[in-house]
């Protein structure tokens, strides 16, 4: 313990994977857990290696950070319906968007949300009808579950959903980065897998479906260490993260009782005693309430604003479909090839 605390400040706690927007941390002084960070050689090859060949677009900033280049957003669709002026109001030289830069023209703005020469259209708050509207961690993802296209027969494009399951890995981090550091070091190899199928052939296996298919076809679906057993348990993980949030989003005020009802629902069923042992445990650092949305607002503070709950309501509502959507139609792809497994971890 005294060599890790010599070796590692408490900052390398709340970092968070590329593509999530910077967010204000957890208040230690309410969290009992120990502040011993974890890291693993698999997320540490995660973020240098840009999961291999750089299949999940990343850049580094001026500050060292890793950034996602895919700057599609929940925020870009907020600005474009809550900022967007007729051309009858305002003259072409205060459209929104102009202000916009491509992508990769300025790394160190990367995970900035949309900006526009309209003064009414800030990216710490935007108006409305006289109302304020607050970003939240869902409305500034770099990517998201909400932005993927499906292509024919319900084609859930592979890079895109790596991106988007990666975007989400910070939840965890204010849930707890050391307590939670188990679900999330499984989270997260079980996309470097899948990735790492994709990047072998990326025009072969631009779908999930046709890595799974593929596999099926050469007999190495239900292998271990294989794309579609990584691509099954993550699934699971995205089942568990999005039961939590639907509980959050329904009212839910205690975050032991909200991840429990989540856990139970999903994955408790695939884990053996220990596994449960040590979620059970993880549940009793919880943060409050009150502390886990203070960590999902862009600005400090934001969270006890009123117009930050109806932004958090309103960016679920977009969020959590589109995650369901998905995870939905691998459901069926699972069940249609027998590839569910009952085996217990």
């Amino acid at each position: 313990m005294q060599i890790a605390n010599a070796a590692f400040t408490s900052e390398l706690l709340y970092r968070t994977p590329p593509g999530s927007p910077q967010l204000a941390v957890l208040k230690s002084s309410k969290m009992k857990h120990p502040v011993v960070p974890v890291h693993n050689s698999l997320e540490r090859q995660m973020e240098s290696n840009s999961c291999e060949n750089g299949s999940l677009n990343m850049e580094i900033n001026g500050d060292g950070e890793v950034l996602m280049k895919n700057k599609s957003s929940l925020y870009l669709k907020s600005a474009e319906i809550d900022c967007g002026i007729s051309s009858k109001e305002k003259t072409e030289d205060n459209t929104t968007g102009e202000g916009m830069k491509e992508d990769g023209e300025d790394p160190d703005n990367d995970l900035a949300p949309p900006r526009s020469d309209s003064s009414s259209c800030r990216p710490e708050s935007l108006w409305k009808d006289d109302k304020e509207i607050i970003p939240t961690f869902f409305s500034t993802m770099n990517t998201s579950f909400s932005d993927i296209e499906l292509v024919e027969d319900s084609g859930i494009p592979t890079e895109a959903f790596l991106a988007s399951c990666y975007a989400v890995v910070p939840v965890l981090d204010k849930l707890g980065p050391t307590v939670f550091a188990p679900v999330k070091m499984d989270l997260v190899g079980n996309i470097k897998k899948v990735n790492q199928k994709y990047v072998t052939n990326k025009e072969e296996f631009s779908t999930l479906q046709k890595i799974v298919l593929h596999e099926v076809e050469a007999g190495v679906a239900q292998v271990r260490n294989s794309a579609t057993e990584a691509l099954l348990w993550l699934k699971r993980g995205l089942k568990f993260l999005k039961g939590f949030l639907t509980e959050v989003k329904n009212g839910e005020k205690d975050i032991q009782t909200a991840l429990n009802n989540a856990y139970g629902k999903t994955l408790r069923q695939h884990h053996g005693w220990v596994v449960r042992g040590v979620f059970a445990l993880a549940l009793r650092a919880a943060p409050s309430y009150e502390d886990f949305v203070a960590a999902l607002t862009i600005k400090e503070g934001d969270h006890q604003k009123e117009a930050f709950s109806i932004g958090m309501q309103r960016d679920l509502s977009l969020y959590l479909p589109a995650m369901e959507k998905q995870l939905a139609i691998l459901d069926t792809l699972y069940e249609v090839h027998g590839l569910e497994s009952d085996e217990v971890v």
